[in-house]
Parts: C-alpha cells; sequence; structure tokens
C-alpha cells in the first residue's frame, strides 16, 4: 500500500495538518487574498478616488523634473525632499516624497505645468488596503503576524497537493468541477481543483510575503543555496563638503544628462546623508514603463557633481536572480494589463480556498460532531450504527 493511498496514515496525518492549519489560518488567508487582489490595481484604485491628484489639467510638454522638485520645495519649505518620479504608463502626473513633521508625505504635481496638486491622504482607501495587506492593520506586531501567516500558507501549499493526489488513473478527473454533483461534493472539487491550478503562484507569493518580513533570513537561506554578490552603490566624498558653489539640482542633472544625453529622466533621488550620491535615472521612453528593470542610473558626489563610476556587477549568480524577482513576482509589476488581470483573478483564490475550506471544515467536522452529540444513548450501545469521524469522510 501506497504511503499516499487514500486510506494511509501519512495522508490522514497531512489531511489533519491542512485542515486545522486551514481553519487556523482561513480569516489571514481571506484578507491578505482580498486587499493583495485590489493592490494589483492600485494606481487605478487611487486615479479612481483622488482623479483630482492623478490626472493631468492641462495639455503640454512635460515638465522637466528640476522645476518640480522647485514647486514641491517652495510648497514645503520646512519638509525635507527625497526625490520625485516622473509620470508613469499608469500614473498621469509627477510624484514626490516629503517628510515634514514627523510625517512622510506623497505629493502629486501636474505633468505639465508642475503646480503641486495636493497629496495622497494618510488614511486614504488605498493606504488602508496597504496597511491592512503588509501590517493588518496592527503595526510592527501585525507585520511579524502576518510573515507567520505567510508561512502558514506555504504549509497548506505543500499538504494540499498530497490531499488532492485522486491517484494516476483519476487526476485528470481532479483539475475539473462537476456542477452537476450535489454541493457538498462540488465544494470539494471547486477547492482541490482552484488548488492545484493556483498553487504555483500561491506558493510563489506565501514566500515572497514571507521575504518581507523576514529579509535577512531570507537573504541568508538563499545565501547558502547560492552566493549573493553585493555591489556598494557610489558614495559622495565627505571632505568636498567645503566645495563651493556647490552646484545646483539643474545643474546637477544636466550634469548627468552628458551620460544618457538620448534618454529621459524618470527619476531624481536627493542624497539623504553625507555620504550619499545624487542620484539621476533614465529611461529610454515616456512616459515610464512599470518595473525597474527600465531604469539606469547615474550617481553624482553630491558636492561637485563629478560623476562617480558605478563599479562594474559580477555575473548574476541564482541567488541574485530569485531575490531580483521577489518584488515583481509578488506585485505582478513586471508586465502589462494582462500579467495584473491574471494576478487579479489568481490573487482572489486563496480566499476562494479559504472560504471553501471553511465549508468543508464545518460540514465534516462540526456538523458531524454536533449530530453526535444529539444521538440517542441507545445508539451508542454496541451494535449500534457510529458516525464516521470527519477525515473517514474525503470524498
Amino acid at each position: 500500500m501506497s504511503l499516499l493511498d487514500r486510506s494511509g496514515p501519512l495522508r490522514r496525518v497531512l489531511f489533519q495538518v491542512h485542515l486545522w492549519m486551514g481553519v487556523a489560518a482561513a480569516l489571514y488567508v481571506l484578507v491578505v487574498s482580498v486587499t493583495g487582489a485590489a493592490l494589483v490595481f492600485r494606481i487605478h484604485l487611487q486615479r479612481a478616488v483622488h482623479p483630482e491628484l492623478l490626472t493631468s489639467r492641462t495639455d503640454g510638454p512635460q515638465a522637466d523634473m528640476v522645476t518640480v522638485l522647485e514647486r514641491v520645495r517652495d510648497a514645503y519649505p520646512r519638509g525635507r525632499l527625497s526625490g520625485v518620479d516622473a509620470p508613469t504608463a499608469v500614473r498621469a502626473t509627477h510624484l514626490a516624497y516629503v517628510t515634514e513633521d514627523g510625517r512622510f508625505r506623497t505629493v502629486l504635481s501636474d505633468p505639465v505645468t508642475a503646480e503641486v496638486l495636493g497629496e495622497l491622504p494618510e488614511h486614504s482607501v488605498v493606504r488602508t488596503l496597504q496597511d491592512l495587506h503588509f501590517d493588518l492593520l496592527a503595526g510592527s506586531t501585525g507585520r511579524v503576524i502576518n510573515g507567520i501567516g505567510a508561512l502558514c500558507l506555504l504549509l497548506l501549499c505543500a499538504t494540499g497537493p498530497f490531499i488532492w493526489w485522486p491517484g494516476r488513473t483519476g487526476w485528470r478527473r481532479g483539475l475539473a468541477v462537476d456542477w452537476g454533483r450535489p454541493w457538498k461534493r462540488v465544494t470539494w472539487e471547486l477547492h482541490g481543483a482552484v488548488g492545484i491550478w493556483t498553487l504555483v503562484l500561491t506558493a510563489g507569493w506565501a514566500v515572497t510575503g514571507a521575504y518581507f518580513v523576514f529579509p535577512g533570513e531570507f537573504r541568508a537561506a538563499v545565501n547558502r543555496i547560492s552566493p549573493l554578490t553585493t555591489v556598494r552603490p557610489p558614495q559622495s566624498n565627505p571632505d568636498h563638503r567645503a566645495y563651493a558653489p556647490r552646484p545646483t539640482w539643474r545643474e546637477m542633472v544636466d550634469l548627468a544628462r552628458r551620460a544618457e544625453p538620448d534618454a529621459f529622466v524618470a527619476r531624481v533621488v536627493l542624497p539623504a546623508t553625507d555620504e550619499a550620491s545624487f542620484r539621476v535615472l533614465f529611461v529610454d521612453q515616456r512616459p515610464t514603463p512599470l518595473g525597474s528593470r527600465h531604469l539606469r542610473t547615474v550617481h553624482l558626489d553630491q558636492y561637485t557633481g563629478e560623476r562617480l563610476s558605478a563599479p562594474e556587477p559580477p555575473a548574476a549568480t541564482l541567488g541574485d536572480t530569485v531575490m531580483a524577482w521577489i518584488g515583481p513576482l509578488h506585485f505582478g509589476n513586471f508586465g502589462g494589463p494582462g500579467i495584473r488581470a491574471v494576478w487579479l483573478v489568481t490573487g482572489l483564490a486563496p480566499g476562494l480556498l479559504a472560504v471553501t475550506g471553511l465549508i468543508l471544515w464545518w460540514t465534516r467536522v462540526v456538523a458531524p460532531r454536533s449530530r453526535r452529540r444529539r444521538v440517542p444513548q441507545v445508539a451508542l450501545q454496541p451494535g449500534a450504527p457510529v458516525v464516521p469521524l470527519a477525515d473517514d469522510v474525503l470524498d
């Protein structure tokens, strides 16, 4: 008899692990599934809720990035400006980042006039969705719980296929749902089929979700399998602090353009420390495509404007490739609307699995136990029929 025989001991153990882990994590899985699917189109949601901040009011050539920086600086004279992003394929306005009075502000500017349109509300619908998805509305504690929940989801992905496996002759049947059967059987088949069809993506989201909570541990684990390469970004020389006059923002961007004369400025990042470089990121087309892989960075000494040479990166290892794909795979931002549509639909699958799993638990565990408690004492005498345990009834 195979260890994974439908009545075998290993399958019974895996069934119990899957069942009770699923019940314990069902609400968590439902929440991160629905919020994650919604956040795939977070820019579109923001545009629908705040059209005055994310749509252009005028027609004309795109304002240069330095003008945008200057307008935002003037609007927030006591704030610390971190940088600005040019409009993208899904966001029509400039996006600047300001820290003022201990608060981080996301500021939007008109793409043509550079006029400051306003800032995203701190408690907007999308911000709330993000806080719920990443931190479960519980700050750093919620973030840790989220990471543990992601590991539980990964365990469900690992045990699910063994429970689903219908044997060599029936595996094709297990990929479909017979909608003409009784609803309890349909629920079982739907849970199994959806779980198998979305297994790889769901497991991928679980792994990448755990990474965002435990990045150090994750990198250490990947590094054991395939060494990660580290490239130190070029640094400004603090000894140049006395250099005068310092280049203006416009002069810095013009100096960076010499390295990319035919490209467009996609992002300007202002130095946050005495050693950080002044960074200008370029792209070959407007509006900026989604995904950082399209961007090329020019580093400048923040005191002199001298171009800093970035070290030649070594050949990427398998570990480097894994780390580079964590963000794109989790957020689905490595393709166009088609990829995002797939991420939206499949992102709802874990939520559906949570709901169908709870229904199966209720009908196969809670309801039978309730019926047993109502069985008359005479039925418990020797020779009386016994109500089967929930894990005895798999079909």
